[in-house]
């Protein structure tokens, strides 16, 4: 799944469809003044991450490489 670009107003305005499609595996950037300011990922890769995955930076760069 590609990674989805979202500005912080659309986010607002669509929360609920946003919480949704990460449950489902879709990756968001969230974009203030055109600038990064978040990203929001599934939980599941979430909780790899904190837990010390062995290959975050390849999971990391597979992740930003489907955009």
């Amino acid at each position: 799944m590609k990674t989805k670009s979202i500005n912080v107003s659309q986010l607002q305005a669509e929360a609920s469809q946003v919480i949704k499609e990460v449950g489902e595996g879709q990756v968001f950037e969230v974009m203030r003044y055109s600038d990064l300011a978040a990203v929001i990922i599934p939980a599941k890769e979430y909780e790899k991450l904190k837990n010390g995955c062995h290959h975050c930076v390849d999971e990391i760069k597979q992740i930003i490489s489907e955009k």
